[in-house]
């Protein structure tokens, strides 16, 4: 495989909208087919420098992805976690510079494999989600970095209010500690994920279900969901890419032994090490 074709087994689109109630767009997004990574960020902050956020982990993530676009799959998830430990102590010491009390983004990825177009990874940090729709039914891979998510994965049945239960527990620049979530997921033929941030939410998932269904096609999905969030008030920022895979799927790369056992190793450690930090 060539450079350039590498991934041409998807297709994809995307929307990014300020709404109508904030007075600037603080998402931003990252489409890298030849590179094989499309990703949001939601930044946050309000008048605190959001867009600096969610701009400053699509630029590290960009350069990660682009310089291991056909690495193995484990240096790809290697440079990819750094980026993200660079970008989280990058807005840090913005923060602390600018002396604001709230800045940072989250982010959620999907990332292709080089070696098997069957198993991509995704990755995120906080609230921003990923949906896959196959065989006419649509679910969620990702699981929001959430107060009331937290309770529950303890069994903590405690009520509380539906801001708490909404207050992100992992976040891009909020502090020096930073524990991206990764998964290795499947990728059929014909699937269509859709990556968002929460403003596309102001919609119900069986609404996003239901036009997925009727449009079919990433630019009309995004367009469509873009045209509803709007005519539902548009309360935040809202992004989404649609992503769908071809009728048919590479097959798998021959992978030498060795560079596979290199390539698995990294994949263990990834998550491991953290070379770029807050300090």
């Amino acid at each position: 495989m060539t450079e350039t074709n590498a991934y041409s087994y998807v297709e994809a689109a995307a929307i990014s909208d300020m709404g109508k109630v904030r007075g600037n767009n603080e998402d931003s997004y990252l489409c890298a087919p030849e590179a094989g990574c499309y990703a949001v960020a939601d930044g946050m902050g309000g008048g605190d420098a959001g867009e600096v956020a969610s701009a400053t982990v699509v630029e590290c993530l960009k350069k990660a992805v682009e310089s291991t676009a056909l690495d193995s799959p484990g240096c790809r998830k290697y440079a990819i976690q750094q980026s993200l430990h660079k970008a989280n102590g990058t807005i840090v010491r913005y923060r602390d510079s600018h002396d604001f009390k709230s800045m940072g983004s989250t982010v959620v990825m999907l990332v292709l494999n080089p070696w098997n177009a069957d198993e991509p990874f995704v990755c995120h940090v906080g609230d921003s989600r990923l949906y896959c729709f196959r065989d006419g039914e649509m679910f969620c891979i990702t699981r929001d970095h959430s107060m009331g998510n937290e309770m529950k994965s303890k069994g903590i049945k405690d009520a509380i209010s539906d801001k708490v239960a909404k207050a992100l527990t992992r976040v891009i620049g909020g502090s020096g500690l930073l524990v991206p979530e990764w998964q290795k997921i499947a990728m059929c033929p014909n699937d269509l994920f859709l990556i968002c941030s929460d403003g596309i939410l102001v919609l119900p998932d069986e609404e996003i279900e239901q036009v997925i269904k009727e449009k079919k096609e990433p630019q009309t999905i995004v367009e469509e969901l873009k045209t509803r969030v709007l005519a539902a008030g548009a309360p935040d920022n809202l992004t989404a890419i649609c992503i769908r895979a071809a009728n048919e799927l590479p097959l798998p790369e021959e992978v030498d032994k060795y560079d596979r056992e290199e390539s698995d190793l990294l994949l263990k450690v990834a998550e491991e090490r953290k070379d770029y930090g807050a300090n």
